[in-house]
């Protein structure tokens, strides 16, 4: 539990930045709470525990996180540093004499409540767990206790992974993460008994759905959790043998990386490393792949070479069977499209591209995007104020909501354009800033 706390509090730290619009480093987090630098990362690693709830609600102030450590504190006292495999076996009942014998011996009024608690942090849970939150562990039970437990097909959990893009396309993230959470854990539990000929399959559909929970916590801003997600979903990938999972998987973590604190470069490099593991197939992963790689190269005002791989990708997805369930549509490459001839300030063909992924892709995250791609182009092109208010009248007419990191990524990259020598006499900074700086619905 110190393991799981610590984590979750480096988590928030590392992504203060993004929620509140100031970095947080250890020094200033130990300043605002009466730690020592030394102390904290202590905690963050798991050796250390807060002493006391006053300290937990001082972590909490500081890091803004909104009441999450202090939920979690009465648990973390009565369980202190004991590791998650020690809490299952002193929780398993199919272990004769469990309470009364062993390392991990529990009382017996503790029971009940600590194999509850087992349940929940075996699966990575805790706290305001949509698992416990909707039921979903009483609804488990229920089936197992009917002896019809979900026993879906690969097809069926294709089918649930489909649905779950969709949501991520056309639904606010955070409803999208929690029903994300349930199938992770229904699917965590299908591969632990699954036989040896059907675990690739299963591996497969772990990849999936974690790249797409990775997806998800990129649009609520936590980066932390993003990258974590993405490296499970590498392994899984690599796990399955299914080359075009592989492909799938990096070639979204280099699109991720486009909207990123990380430096542009690392979206090139994953960019590139995707494509050399493609096979000669267009698949929507060597797609994603080139597609990132012609958005980083824009970014760095490198225009030749980022039209050129536009080129290659328009011939790619000429060759490419259609593959939604890959979230690759015919608007993706327009949308690509959109934001490098925006950085190259080539209005006609922005416009153009802007046009036909509005015409094919009513979804609220590309119809954003693109009008903020309307800001970068118009702030390339010297229009420095009339930029910041069309990414201001973008952003204001957003629901909470549906505003997401990545959109406020790209809002941000409008005031880019403008030199640092003409910000501050631009009337329609004040409203920018305000409009950008707003809290984030999550």
């Amino acid at each position: 539990m110190a393991t799981y706390i610590g984590a979750l509090i480096r988590d928030l730290r590392d992504s203060y930045e993004l929620r509140v619009g100031e970095p947080l480093t250890v020094a200033r987090l130990a300043a605002r709470t009466g730690y020592s630098a030394s102390m904290i990362g202590q905690i963050e690693r798991g050796e250390s525990l807060p002493e006391s709830g006053t300290r937990v609600q001082a972590l909490d102030d500081a890091l803004q996180a909104q009441g999450q450590l202090k939920i979690l504190w009465p648990l973390v006292q009565r369980l202190g540093h004991r590791p998650i495999d020690e809490l299952s076996a002193a929780t398993n009942p199919t272990t004769p004499s469990y309470r009364e014998n062993g390392p991990c011996a529990l009382t017996r009024g503790d029971d009940m409540e600590r194999r509850h608690l087992f349940q929940l942090a075996g699966w990575g849970l805790l706290a305001q767990s949509p698992i416990f939150s909707t039921g979903e562990h009483v609804r488990q039970m229920i089936e197992q206790a009917l002896g019809t437990a979900d026993d879906f097909a690969a097809d069926d959990w294709e089918s649930r992974c489909t649905n779950h893009m969709y949501a991520i396309l056309n639904q606010p993230p955070a409803v999208v993460r929690d029903n994300l959470y349930v199938d992770l854990t229904n699917v965590q539990q299908k591969l632990k008994l699954s036989a040896p000929d059907k675990a690739a399959d299963l591996q497969r559909i772990i990849a999936w759905l974690s790249v797409m929970y990775a997806n998800v916590s990129m649009r609520l801003g936590d980066y932390g959790s993003a990258h974590r997600w993405l490296t499970t979903a590498r392994h899984a990938a690599d796990a399955s043998k299914d080359l075009d999972m592989q492909v799938w998987v990096r070639g979204t973590a280099a699109v991720f990386a486009l909207y990123s604190p990380l430096p542009i470069t690392n979206t090139l490099t994953l960019a590139r490393k995707a494509q050399s593991l493609a096979s000669d197939r267009a698949t929507p992963g060597l797609l994603r792949a080139v597609a990132a790689e012609a958005q980083a190269l824009a970014v760095m005002k490198r225009q030749r070479e980022a039209e050129d791989r536009l080129h290659q990708l328009l011939e790619l997805a000429g060759q490419a069977a259609a593959a939604e369930e890959f979230s690759w549509t015919d608007d993706a490459v327009w949308f690509t499209a959109s934001w490098v001839y925006s950085y190259g300030a080539e209005v006609e063909k922005a416009q153009e591209a802007r046009d036909k992924v509005l015409a094919c892709a009513p979804r609220y995250q590309s119809t954003v995007n693109v009008l903020l791609h309307e800001a970068l182009c118009v702030g390339m092109s010297g229009g420095y104020n009339e930029a910041l208010n069309i990414a201001t009248a973008v952003m204001s007419d957003l629901d909470p909501a549906y505003r997401t990191y990545i959109m406020l990524h790209t809002a941000r990259l409008v005031l880019n354009t403008v030199p640092l020598d003409k910000r501050r006499t631009l009337p329609a900074l004040g409203d920018y800033r305000e409009v950008i700086n707003a809290r984030t619905q999550t």
